[in-house]
């Protein structure tokens, strides 16, 4: 891996220090199974415990009495806030302690404050019990990203992380199909001391206290050893270095996390309002579209995996410069999804809405492989943890609330949502896809011979 050097210092003694140490060779897949298994079941808790508040939004509002622009902090700023300010924290920790701990204790918090959240009486308090939700996953992704980059070579990357990110469409999911059952059913608990507890609370009850089993199995992982270090290089080099590394790349890092940062804006804002979207444009019920709206997910999100980590790991993908140029096309395949509100019928809007459920895995996928690529070993739990931070506050907090915002605001109406997403989505997917050609553009005409070459180098050993 790439390490920091003088302006003075020549070019044949830069080489000489970016030199790898002989690796181990990576562990058999027999050994990874388990982990990946664990993985697989987070991504699926994180995912439902995050879409669960869009999907339940219509009867949250009602409860807590909150209006669209209440209801859109609830699904984006409340989420994202703790989770932006500590996730270079995280990301940093992630890269120096021992992951495996990290990822069971981040599972334990986060599913015990989605289980309180439908307990909560007020919104100030399910505000602050969802802030806690987004600390805990703001440590998985870097966690288990890192993880799999030690566990798996090179040419398996692509298709580890999508089976890993298949977890998270399932969960997406069953975030639709779950509380459809729980409302269709209308149950209804009474605890001591709160008294009958609506449909809506169970949903966040049963789906929160399911985690933390899989956050202590969690403990039981064999740590594997970490990668992509060079000849005398720190365990874990100062934050003003890492940042120095990335500023030093920023022809390539600026407009690639400004195009991820776009096309999340689109991507949470529409996940945030799906079920709103389809229940008022077609006055219908959580119940009757959950199933639809679950299924239509499911296929959309695991294809989307599927592909992404066939591509990834393709001659194409794998060519310079190759997932830049995939996730430049990305975003346009996604369009569809600002027009849902527009379509005929159900099936044709969740078919609009398949689109950017599609491309977001695939997206995910090749941006992961790539941070692998460009970010030195000792600094790759920062990089996710940064890359999530640029998403997290402008997209997980913004996206949400901006299309409420037009809905409520701009147009004077929350029926007109439809066309909310129009005035969102649409310009925000452009920009991610002209931010992608930029990146693939200063990627290709970087210096082969460079600091970027060498690290690139460096992580396919």
């Amino acid at each position: 891996m790439a390490v920091l050097i003088p302006n003075m210092v020549t070019q044949a003694s830069m080489e000489g220090q970016l030199r790898m140490p002989a690796q181990a060779t990576y562990p058999p897949i027999r050994k990874n199974l388990w982990p990946m298994l664990l993985l697989f079941l987070a991504a699926n808790f994180y995912s439902i415990d995050k879409a669960i508040v869009g999907v339940l939004a219509e009867p949250i509002k009602a409860d807590l009495g909150i209006d669209d622009i209440q209801m859109g902090l609830l699904m984006g700023l409340a989420y994202s806030v703790l989770s932006g300010i500590c996730g270079l924290w995280l990301g940093s920790l992630i890269d120096r302690h021992v992951r495996k701990k990290i990822l069971g204790w981040a599972i334990i918090v986060w599913s015990l404050s989605t289980a309180l959240g439908g307990l909560a009486p007020d919104f100030a308090t399910f505000f602050v019990l969802r802030a806690i939700v987004g600390v805990g996953e703001a440590a998985v992704a870097p966690a288990a990203l890192s993880l799999i980059a030690d566990m798996f070579p090179p040419s398996r990357r692509g298709r580890a992380i999508s089976a890993y990110l298949i977890g998270a469409s399932i969960g997406t999911a069953l975030s639709s199909i779950i509380p459809g059952k729980i409302i269709a059913a209308d149950l209804h608990l009474v605890l001591p001391g709160l008294g009958d507890i609506a449909s809506w609370r169970i949903a966040f009850l049963l789906c929160g206290l399911a985690g933390p089993v899989v956050g202590l199995l969690f403990f039981t992982v064999q740590e594997p050893a970490r990668r992509g270090r060079v000849d005398g290089a720190p365990v874990s080099r100062p934050l003003s270095a890492k940042l120095a590394y990335l500023r030093r790349q920023r022809a390539i890092v600026f407009p690639l996390f400004g195009g991820f940062c776009l096309y999340y804006i689109a991507f949470v804002g529409v996940t945030a309002w799906t079920a709103p979207l389809l229940m008022r444009t077609f006055a219908l019920t959580l119940p009757q579209i959950a199933n639809a709206l679950g299924l239509g997910m499911l296929i959309a999100g695991v294809s989307g995996y599927f592909l992404g980590g066939i591509v990834a790991d393709s001659a194409f993908g794998t060519r310079r410069g190759g997932r830049l140029l995939v996730m430049a096309g990305l975003p346009l395949l996604a369009l569809p999804a600002g027009l849902a509100g527009l379509a005929p019928g159900l099936m044709a809007a969740i078919t609009c809405l398949a689109t950017i459920s599609l491309t977001a895995p695939m997206l995910n996928v090749a941006m992961n492989a790539t941070v692998q690529d460009i970010a030195p070993g000792d600094m790759r739990g920062f990089t996710y943890a940064l890359l999530s931070v640029v998403a997290a506050l402008p997209a997980g907090a913004g996206g949400p609330l901006l299309i409420a915002y037009v809905s409520q605001h701009v147009l004077g109406d929350e029926a007109l949502i439809a066309w909310s997403f129009v005035g969102v989505v649409l310009p925000c997917l452009a920009l991610a896809s002209l931010c992608f050609i930029t990146a693939f553009r200063a990627f290709r005409a970087a210096d082969p011979d460079g600091e970027l070459a060498h690290v690139v180098q460096s992580s396919q050993s």
